[in-house]
């Protein structure tokens, strides 16, 4: 598995990249539109701070005052997020988890798991293709009916 895990497009139709695109694309446009005021006095600042004073069109603090609970409310949710990625850090990053596998059952413990008998399960495992007959078609469990038909080598 590779770390982070990421969507491939490699399979996607065109039309689902196109799609995906479009979409997000969209996305930021109606969020740039929602946020356009704290653009424009975003520019006005970085403005200011270059030594050019034009006057903004709002009075002075308007827009502080107006956008403060927007910005508290974007604040906490970064502070979360960074603390969530912080505590989480190793465990999201841990690649030996993902790769450890539990220790296989033994064939007995196996073969009662699936409801089968020994000789049968064993014949499951020891052949690379098999047919299984009698399998109950409502719980997909066994019984001492099931027969595993491996084909002739």
């Amino acid at each position: 598995m590779n770390w982070p895990p990421l969507i491939d497009d490699s399979r996607l139709p065109w039309w689902v990249i196109a799609r995906d695109t479009v979409a997000t694309l969209l996305a930021w446009a109606l969020l740039l539109y929602a946020i356009r005021d704290m653009v424009w006095m975003a520019a006005y600042w970085l403005l200011r701070l270059v030594g050019a004073e034009i006057a903004p069109p709002w009075s002075p603090g308007r827009m502080w005052r107006d956008t403060a609970p927007f910005l508290e409310v974007v604040a906490l949710l970064v502070v979360w997020l960074a603390v969530f990625v912080v505590a989480r850090w190793h465990r999201l990053t841990d690649r030996r988890r993902a790769r450890s596998q539990p220790a296989p059952l033994d064939p007995q413990r196996q073969a009662e798991a699936l409801g089968v008998r020994i000789d049968t399960a064993s014949r499951m495992h020891n052949s690379a293709a098999c047919t299984v007959h009698g399998v109950d078609p409502s719980t997909g469990r066994g019984g001492e009916v099931v027969e595993a038909d491996a084909p002739p080598t």
